[in-house]
């Protein structure tokens, strides 16, 4: 499969730190505008959209995140239980934490064990997620003890060991920069913070610290966060076309088919909805049950956001779906690598 590789780079010769972040305050005007024109695209289905398009959409959408993260902060949500948390219960989890977590999602819990569940959550506070849905993608329903760790589904970070690390380490092994990176959790979004002036003007600056937040509902706060999230839209079912499109040699696999969308809240107001902006066409792949699973058999998986965040490096794989002149599904990767300001922090 083809790839198109783009890279920003996190340093620019010959600009102050300051006229960079009012370039970018401009930009991400002209972002937004752009991410609504593109925002129809959430209504063309894999049956409806050509190949070239998709994939020409989804480069257009790559190049307009990598202009929103230039200048941007990731993140890495991940917390504690403080209480064990029964296989049965779907009243809430408690934790020492939830800053960074998107204010609706899912929970991987008691990773790298046999007891491993993925769990959604509607709501939350300061120290809780609340509404559960237990036992989500192909997980079974289990207990996890006080002092748990729990990560956002949406996370995928390399783990420390990269030498023969034990089996219960990691989740997979993607192929970044021409090496072999060991990898932990799922991969399908990714959580950031941008300077950001509550005043509204381009002052990102206290002292000589760098203010992080967000804009939401068009008032920058920071007590913003932002986040890109994979959602499902569609299922793709090999063995009813008989197409092997990740081309491991069978045709039984279950996909999804979804959309990237950009997600911005305020932590200070857990209640509201979050700001939600369709980014592209309907047409990104992630096998069911597998989220970051190998999709061009190449003996290397492909998580969506792959956050390094020791190098301050963001992988961005996606696998398009679309159909060909013949009506026949064709894939294609777009990709990308992104440098973002994480000096000194994580």
């Amino acid at each position: 499969m083809r790839s198109h590789p783009h890279r920003v780079h996190g340093r620019r010769g010959g600009f102050t730190l300051v006229e960079v972040l009012i370039a970018s305050g401009v930009l991400a005007l002209v972002l937004l505008s752009t991410y609504a024109l593109i925002e129809r695209d959430m209504h063309l289905s894999r049956s409806t959209l050509g190949i070239s398009v998709a994939e020409t959409r989804a480069q257009s959408m790559l190049f307009g995140i990598e202009r929103e993260l230039a200048d941007a902060r990731g993140e890495a949500p991940r917390a504690q239980l403080t209480l064990g948390l029964g296989a049965g219960s779907v009243g809430g989890i408690e934790v020492d934490a939830t800053a960074g977590f998107p204010p609706a999602g899912q929970l991987l819990l008691s990773r790298g064990t046999a007891g491993v569940e993925r769990v959604g959550y509607g709501a939350l506070d300061a120290e809780h997620f609340l509404d559960l849905e237990r036992a989500q993608g192909c997980t079974n329903p289990a207990g996890h003890p006080i002092a748990s760790e729990l990560l956002w589904c949406g996370l995928a970070e390399p783990i420390e060991l990269q030498v023969d690390p034990p089996a219960n380490l990691w989740d997979g092994r993607a192929r970044v920069g021409g090496r072999s990176v060991y990898f932990r959790g799922d991969g399908t979004g990714f959580v950031y913070r941008v300077p950001t002036d509550p005043a509204g003007g381009s002052d990102f600056l206290d002292g000589g610290d760098l203010r992080w937040g967000g804009t939401v509902a068009g008032t920058p706060t920071l007590d913003g966060w932002q986040a890109l999230v994979f959602v499902a839209r569609e299922r793709f079912d090999e063995a009813i076309t008989q197409d092997d499109v990740n081309k491991d040699g069978d045709r039984t696999d279950v996909f999804d088919i979804g959309q990237l969308r950009r997600l911005a809240w305020n932590a200070a107001t857990p209640g509201a909805a979050p700001d939600d902006l369709g980014l592209g066409p309907t047409a990104v792949l992630q096998e069911r049950c597998h989220p970051g699973s190998d999709l061009d058999h190449d003996g290397f998986e492909d998580p969506l956001f792959l956050w390094d965040a020791v190098r301050r490096e963001l992988t961005i794989t996606l696998f398009v779906l679309g159909r060909s002149v013949q009506d026949q599904p064709v894939v294609r990767k777009v990709a990308t690598t992104i440098f973002l300001r994480n000096d000194g922090a994580s």
